[in-house]
């Protein structure tokens, strides 16, 4: 018996140990890439400045109003601790976020079905690639998923707890909610608002609406919102608020109101069954049968019953709103990762048999080795197979590949401990080896320090024509410069003629549109460079030599 404890607790530390070790792995080793990094960045590097105000987020100096500005707090209180600015220091607060989301995952999996089905819960969840993706970026979605995760982690408990207990479990049900609104706005919210409603509405619990208090709730968290709209009421009128609640929150969630949107991201109602096999891959191949095994085990189980309403509930949201996103899935995730734990569990014990559970478990098998073969593909094409870190994580992988396969062979189960350590190794192979390569595609850093150099000598502005959000980030980031922003031809024609003017300029597009309509004000081409495959910039001068 104490033998058996021991290997149980050896394992889960081992566990604990790969998961940290995925966590971390992939965060100090390369710049900010596009899109949203970048822009999270320089917002949160900005409350530094002088005159800013925490309250209000600015980009580029201007109001940046299309988030509440929680995550850009904790990104400024990473660079204060780290000592400056930087991109790990910019990564730092979503592996905190993942990890406490991973946190919450494994006590709701604890109380619903046992301390190993709660392991293999995180495991999924963990590993599933757009969890696994923005817990290495800087991303604001990583503390909406931690905050919506912690929210109905205590709303289950005070659901599911005694009466003397509901109190204290709603108290802080609706702090977390209050975290979950100023992590990204009133998404955040619906989240859990709409769980609450399902519950209510297939249990006919109608006594359970006055027993959580709804007022306590509207009075924490609307007082919390009505402060921050009085600090933005004080710093920039009526104008902030109004950016905030009508451009960013009620035409992007509402699908009528959302038709005068104009910032990207409208996709069909069905834009997310079509990326969720991606988003939630390799476990997504699994999602059919782990409902098929929630079906005939039946919704009467009231923890399975909860966890079908938070994934449900939240999809049909997501798809109803007017702007998609593959990153909005991830809040949904942890439901979808402790049905699936539960399965992988009553797979282990063998508490059911069927043709397509095992054929779905062969199929992770097969996912696992096309994963290996496309690594080894990839790193021949770009030439990294001479490389020592390939040497020595490939003939790793493969070993680790056959010995699960054999461990599968014999006991037609997987063993936790085996199928997470290959698939983190996995992980792990891909950022080591490509990573850096990607980083010298994609990194802004060079461009930014070739330009600040220019500028540096000549004492000269920046203008910028018609620049876009990403622009407008890494510039100031890198050079601490900020851009003056031109929008039009008529103010690129206004600028003094008599003395050296940089204009810098980004064409997306083959035909340089923008370029081709400046080169007659500003002919002289100072350098140019492509980041990326589609990002060109060229900083032109209406005096000087042509690059």
């Amino acid at each position: 018996m104490q033998e058996l404890k021991f290997k149980s607790l050896c394992s889960r530390y081992w566990f604990i140990a790969v998961i940290t070790a995925v966590s971390f792995v992939g965060i100090f080793d390369h710049d900010l890439w596009t899109a949203d990094e970048p822009r999270v960045a320089e917002i949160a590097r900005e409350f530094f400045d002088e005159g800013s105000s925490l309250a209000v987020p600015r980009l580029n100096g201007e109001p940046f109003m299309e988030k509440p500005p929680l995550y850009f707090w904790c990104v400024a209180l990473s660079y204060k601790i780290f000592g400056g600015h930087s991109a790990s220091a910019a990564r730092i607060p979503s592996v905190f976020f993942g990890i406490g989301t991973l946190v919450f995952t494994y006590l709701l999996a604890v109380r619903m079905y046992g301390r190993q089905t709660a392991l293999w819960s995180c495991m999924v969840l963990s590993l599933s690639a757009e969890f696994f993706y923005i817990n290495h970026k800087s991303l604001v979605d990583t503390s909406l998923v931690f905050f919506v995760t912690g929210t109905v982690y205590w709303l289950y408990l005070a659901l599911t707890a005694e009466s003397g207990k509901k109190d204290g479990y709603y108290l802080i049900c609706y702090l977390f909610a209050t975290g979950s609104f100023f992590a990204k706005g009133f998404i955040g919210t619906a989240f859990p608002v709409l769980l609450f409603i399902c519950w209510i509405l297939w249990r006919r619990d109608w006594h359970e609406i006055k027993k959580a208090r709804l007022w306590i709730g509207f009075l924490i968290v609307g007082s919390s919102i009505s402060l921050w709209f009085w600090f933005l009421w004080k710093e920039g009128s009526w104008e902030h608020i109004s950016t905030f609640l009508v451009h960013n929150n009620l035409q992007r969630i509402i699908p009528g109101v959302g038709a005068g949107y104009s910032g990207g991201h409208v996709k069909p109602f069905y834009y997310y069954v079509n990326v969720f096999w991606r988003a939630f891959a390799p476990w997504s191949i699994l999602t059919p049968a782990v409902f098929f095994y929630a079906y005939r085990k039946g919704i009467v189980d009231k923890n399975r019953l909860f966890l079908v309403l938070w994934f449900v509930s939240g999809l049909l949201m997501l798809s109803f709103a007017g702007t998609k996103r593959t990153i909005y899935l991830v809040p949904l995730f942890p439901a979808i990762s402790i049905l699936t734990g539960s399965w992988f569990r009553a797979m282990e014990t063998r508490k059911t048999d069927s043709r397509i559970y095992e054929l779905s478990q062969w199929s992770i098998l097969c996912i696992c080795g096309i994963s290996i073969a496309v690594l080894s593909g990839l790193a021949f094409k770009y030439e990294f197979i001479h490389t020592t870190v390939f040497m020595l994580l490939i003939p790793v992988l493969v070993f680790s590949y056959v010995m699960l396969c054999r461990s599968f062979i014999k006991s037609r189960k997987f063993a936790l401990g085996g199928l997470s350590l290959l698939l983190s190794m996995i992980y792990i192979s891909y950022l080591l080896i490509f990573v850096p390569y990607i980083n010298e595609r994609k990194s802004f850093k060079p461009f930014c320090k070739k330009l600040d150099e220019i500028v540096t000598v000549n004492g000269k502005p920046i203008y910028a024509f018609q620049p876009e959000e990403t622009t407008r980030a890494v510039v100031p980031f890198y050079t601490g410069r900020k851009l003056i922003p031109v929008n039009n031809l008529e103010e690129a024609k206004s600028l003094q003629r008599d003395n050296t003017v940089f204009m810098l300029v980004l064409d997306k597009r083959n035909n340089m549109s923008n370029y081709n309509s400046l080169k007659e004000i500003f002919p002289y081409i100072i350098f140019s460079e492509v980041i990326g495959k589609r990002r060109k910039f060229k900083l032109l001068s209406n005096q000087g030599k042509k690059g």
